[in-house]
């Protein structure tokens, strides 16, 4: 976290649902199709003479989160959930929210049964597995919440989870950090309402309208902000990421965006696969992205990339193809 100011700052004030329409968090998951097209060549140790061409098609949906499933750690058996949490990635005064998988136990002491309060307590108490990517909250002993019949999500945090100070910005940011993980873990586990709208309301130890990082100061409910979303992001394979045969491509990527490509490299640097990533319709607002690249075995570094406004942005992540 950066030091705290010395210099006083007139606390942002944060409106209750902004005007613009903010999709439900469902929808992050992507609801559209993005057509890739591209070629791979022989990953090392294929033979000779032989080319792997890439496999294109249209995509369905980036895969939802999967359901309960059961985990074994020597005798004891704990069922686990695959659950979206998210983190802060890109270069300084162009961060933005990109989305992770992650295994959560259920019923353990941190977390709970809750998939909202354990998807909340792995963005406050854990780190990213991609290196490029980061939190803006410290560690969190415990986070509550509860959802409500018209699909409002309550969090409740102590006090020490939002007393660092910082940038007004970079304030939002971690609400909004925050706000992204519990109304997508929420839609993804069925807890909302099929026609509802995705708001929550803050709490610091039980109080609403409280000072967040001494900077922002909630008016209300708070509802997800989709401009703070990563324009393109990897959703998979995920970092260090095992596969057999082969990769299978999937992630996002929002209307705006140009020149979006995907590449594969192996260890040494030198491209194996690539292809371009089509662009979301304006009307979409986003769309998801898939391929299969064949791949011999050995380490590669996928990557997406393309252009949004003035910057570029990029993702990437190291993954292991295995033999299949």
């Amino acid at each position: 976290m950066p030091a705290p100011q010395s210099r006083p700052r007139r606390p942002r004030r944060v409106p209750a649902a902004p005007v613009r329409r903010v999709r439900a968090a469902a929808a992050l998951l992507g609801a559209g199709t993005v057509l890739l097209t591209g070629c791979a060549a022989p990953g090392p140790g294929a033979p000779a003479g032989t080319a792997a061409p890439g496999t294109v098609g249209r995509s369905a949906a980036t895969p939802a989160p999967s359901a309960a499933t059961t985990a074994r750690d020597g005798a004891d058996t704990v069922a686990t959930r695959r659950l979206p949490v998210y983190w802060v990635g890109g270069p300084e005064g162009r961060e933005r929210l990109y989305r992770e998988l992650r295994e959560a136990p259920v019923g353990v002491p941190r977390g709970g049964a809750d998939p909202i309060a354990a998807a909340a307590q792995l963005m406050a108490s854990e780190r990213p597995r991609d290196p490029d990517y980061r939190s803006l909250w410290g560690d969190v002993e415990r986070i509550g919440t509860s959802t409500s019949p018209d699909g409002t999500i309550t969090v409740d945090l102590p006090a020490a989870a939002v007393s660092a100070e910082l940038e007004p910005d970079r304030a939002e940011l971690a609400v909004q950090q925050l706000v992204h993980t519990v109304t997508a873990a929420a839609a993804t586990s069925g807890l909302l309402p099929a026609s509802s709208r995705p708001e929550v309301v803050l709490l610091v130890e039980g109080r609403a309208g409280r000072e967040l990082f001494g900077a922002v100061r909630p008016a209300g409910p708070v509802v997800p902000d989709e401009d703070l979303e990563a324009p393109l992001w990897l959703a998979g394979p995920e970092e260090d990421a095992r596969s057999g045969g082969g990769l299978v491509l999937s992630g996002r990527i929002r209307s705006g965006v140009e020149e979006g490509r995907w590449t594969v490299s192996d260890r040494e640097g030198r491209q194996v696969a690539g292809g371009r990533i089509e662009p979301a319709p304006a009307r979409a607002g986003a769309a998801p992205f898939r391929a299969e690249v064949p791949l011999a075995p050995g380490r590669y570094t996928v990557s997406v990339r393309g252009r949004a406004g003035d910057g570029s942005v990029r993702d990437d992540k190291a993954v292991e193809v295995t033999a299949s």
